[in-house]
């Protein structure tokens, strides 16, 4: 009930956030706190995709390094000891990194930052994009899928995770057309919800 509560709230507030909140960087990231801090987003500690999308990583980059962009509090990303090298995860809620911190967990750091402008001088095995691509406008989540390639190291992948393909049909597309070839597509399902998919892109062949 709570859940179908907060997707009914976040649909009447997405255009008055993106107007006037999303392109100020502090006020973003202070709804962002202010969110975490009143537990809107606690459910999604109690929910996970088990061996995804780590297993997935796996296929191409085992013990991989990763990069996780807009972990939120982490919670529900499965890092079990000795499968993973290093994890770094940034958000641009400073409630919800402490939150990350908190859980201890080896070889992990954190971050506060703003995805849209994030950049390091690390190379990764894989980038997760988990659910975030919907609070960006088209033109940012474009800018920055064509960004991160240049954070890839030579093996590595981006990972789009969609909760619901009929759902989020438009950024969908927008992850297909925008000019990172896709490497593959794997459907996904959270337990009896909707079908969702994890959309793997490669970075483009450098021109000889």
């Amino acid at each position: 009930m709570m859940n179908a509560l907060l997707a009914r709230l976040s649909r009447v507030l997405r255009a008055p956030v993106e107007r006037y909140v999303r392109p100020n960087p502090r006020l973003n990231s202070i709804v962002w706190d202010l969110q975490y801090k009143l537990g809107f987003w606690r459910y999604l500690d109690r929910l996970s995709d088990g061996e995804m999308p780590l297993a997935l990583v796996e296929t191409w980059a085992p013990r991989p390094a990763i990069l996780d962009l807009g972990c939120g509090s982490s919670a529900n990303m499965p890092l079990p000891a000795g499968r993973y090298r290093h994890y770094h995860g940034v958000d641009v809620s400073r409630a919800a990194i402490a939150q990350a911190r908190r859980l201890g967990r080896p070889h992990t750091s954190f971050e506060v930052a703003d995805i849209r402008t994030f950049t390091t001088a690390e190379r990764y095995d894989a980038i997760l994009l988990r659910e975030v691509l919907y609070y960006l406008t088209p033109g940012e989540a474009r800018d920055l899928l064509l960004r991160l390639p240049g954070l890839l190291g030579p093996r590595g992948r981006i990972v789009v995770q969609i909760h619901s393909v009929e759902q989020a049909r438009d950024v969908v597309e927008l992850v297909r057309g925008c000019g990172v070839p896709i490497d593959r597509e794997v459907p996904a399902r959270l337990g009896d919800g909707p079908s969702g998919a994890f959309l793997v892109l490669r970075a483009p062949a450098v021109a000889a």
